[in-house]
């Protein structure tokens, strides 16, 4: 004869089966995160982000991107507060943040430069002035120059309106940093909140002189990445105060790895993923792996981190 099953035997079995079904449901949330890849990118890295992202998924379909593009002010906050653990920026950690990273979250910050990148000058196609020094660019960041007629060789005239993507990116820092020396942004000072923006605002604005990362402007006609947009004019740029067409230079690959063109700054990579098989640590590594490095090379007007090797060619007819 079948014994009954008692009541309690049943409450036990159902207790089992709940908890087991919910270890399998935590592990399975766990593994999950091991693929998801999320960064947060400055805006102004946008378009190389998404061209090394393809080919890192064609490498590792099961990779989950996530992207998340902000000001750099913004991006670097999000991993200060460990809400994200990977960040594209222009800048390391300092000493500081990376010890109040260590010290709240007992994290720790790995970091790498993986390319160069460059500022670019813009201005509308109707202006054709196309020479501006370091010198007359700080003094028009700083509200000393105000009108086009008062850089030196201009044949434009009229007020000049500067445009940044946004008050908090790595543009506006690079400028007060670097070519201001501190100094805060003085003058007819616009925002125009992303990089795409900027472009537009320039092309349907003869006075403008738009602030933007160089590899917003891609010629997407040539492949040796030598050309720009075609709606903007980019300006070239020299550290002589008596500028020529010999001594300012655009921000062309071949002039950022020479050092010929001035505004020039390295792009970090940041993590604080302890998990060494997460995704997200496998594209830290990726990205200066050769095929990382090559997208930068040949997609990009980025100056990829690797060695390059600089060639003669004759151009014949």
């Amino acid at each position: 004869m079948r014994k009954p099953v008692s009541k309690l035997s049943v409450f036990f079995s159902l207790a089992a089966v709940l908890i087991l079904t919910a270890c399998g449901q935590k592990k399975t949330v766990e593994d999950k995160a091991f693929y998801d890849v999320s960064i947060a990118v400055d805006e102004t890295f946008r378009p190389i982000m998404e061209e090394e992202m393809k080919v890192f998924n064609a490498k590792h379909p099961e990779a989950i991107m996530k992207p998340v593009y902000a000001p750099e002010t913004d991006a670097l906050n999000m991993l200060l507060q460990d809400s994200i653990r990977m960040v594209l920026a222009t800048r390391p950690l300092s000493d500081k943040e990376k010890e109040a990273i260590r010290s709240t979250y007992q994290l720790q910050v790995r970091q790498q430069p993986v390319a160069y990148d460059a500022v670019a000058i813009i201005t509308n196609r109707a202006n054709r002035d196309s020479l501006i020094s370091i010198h007359e660019l700080e003094r028009v960041m700083t509200g000393q120059i105000t009108r086009w007629e008062q850089i030196q060789n201009a044949t434009t005239r009229g007020d000049i309106e500067v445009v940044f993507d946004n008050s908090n990116s790595s543009c506006v820092r690079y400028v007060i940093d670097s070519v201001c020396a501190g100094a805060q942004l003085k003058g007819n000072i616009k925002e125009a909140v992303t990089n795409q923006k900027v472009i537009e605002y320039v092309a349907q604005t003869p006075g403008a002189m738009g602030i933007i990362g160089v590899d917003w402007l891609r010629n997407a006609e040539d492949s040796t990445n030598l050309t720009f947009n075609k709606n903007i004019r980019v300006m070239s740029v020299g550290y002589s105060s008596v500028t020529t067409v010999d001594n300012c230079f655009q921000p062309v690959q071949y002039y950022i790895a020479t050092g010929q063109y001035p505004l020039t700054r390295c792009l970090y990579l940041i993590t604080t993923d302890p998990r060494p098989k997460a995704f997200g640590v496998y594209f830290y590594f990726f990205m200066r792996d050769q095929d990382a490095q090559l997208v930068i090379t040949k997609s990009s007007q980025l100056l990829p981190y690797m060695p390059v090797q600089v060639k003669t060619v004759e151009m014949t007819e």
